[in-house]
């Protein structure tokens, strides 16, 4: 089940519901080109199995097994040693 929110032009809150994904995504490109204001799209998906994103890292490791480097707090600093780095230096 997806449901899809918007704001009409009597800025009244509006939903409707769809049973597929590709029938939601085009309801909501409709009504973004017809001008409505927040279009959003939510679902709850029963065939999902888990949570979604890592729920566990443990020794640097995810449940399957892959390496998990990934840090929010590193994100806005330094460069870190892998990090590729771009320089574009103008004339």
């Amino acid at each position: 089940m997806f449901k899809i929110y918007w704001t009409d032009a009597n800025h009244e809150a509006c939903s409707e519901n769809e049973e597929r994904l590709t029938n939601a995504l085009e309801l909501v490109k409709e009504k973004r080109n017809a001008g409505y204001s927040f279009v959003t799209l939510v679902a709850e998906d029963p065939n999902q199995v888990g949570k979604p994103g890592v729920d566990a890292v443990v020794n640097g490791h995810t449940p399957d097994g892959h390496v998990y480097e990934w840090s929010k707090a590193g994100r806005a600093g330094k460069p870190r040693k892998h990090d590729k780095i771009v320089v574009i230096k103008d004339d």
